[in-house]
């Protein structure tokens, strides 16, 4: 699960109608202050576009929190458009993965795969994740039938 894209969107757009929510209310409250206005009804009758700009921004604000509220804070990755930036980051991160050395063992009638940490921790842990999940799939090696055990060497500092 990742973090919702559309939650972010949202809230920048609640937080500009909140903006021009308090920006129609000051406009209300300076008009108010002006010494002419003898009474309330006097002011809304002079002053129905301030007001009607004042209720249209209220009602905008209620629906985008309405909505915003409604939107699930995670989704699952598939289930989003990867950014181009994204994309590249994770295709250098595999092109790294398969270029760098590792060891190839039989152990415990299978075929150990331990590949070396990668340059950075936070790809490596990103790696470990991977070799997790491709090693859950128990895939056998072919024409041996040894399953598969995927794994990253340990580094000092690596977590």
């Amino acid at each position: 699960m990742v973090l919702n894209p559309a939650k972010k969107t949202a809230q920048t757009e609640l937080r500009k109608a909140r903006l021009a929510l308090s920006q129609a209310e000051a406009a209300i409250g300076v008009a108010l202050e002006e010494p002419m206005w003898t009474s309330m009804l006097k002011f809304k009758a002079q002053n129905e576009e301030l007001t009607a700009i004042a209720a249209k921004t209220r009602s905008e604000v209620d629906r985008l929190d309405q909505e915003l509220r409604a939107i699930p804070v995670r989704v699952p990755l598939h289930s989003i458009r990867l950014g181009a930036t994204l994309m590249d980051e994770a295709r250098a991160l595999l092109s790294e993965a398969f270029n760098r050395a590792g060891d190839l063992r039989i152990v415990d009638g299978a075929l150990d795969v331990r590949i070396d940490p990668l340059s950075a921790p936070r790809c490596t842990r990103v790696l470990v994740s991977l070799c997790e999940q491709r090693t859950s799939t128990k895939t056998c090696h072919p024409e041996t039938n040894l399953p598969k055990r995927f794994s990253v060497k340990d580094r000092p500092g690596i977590s």
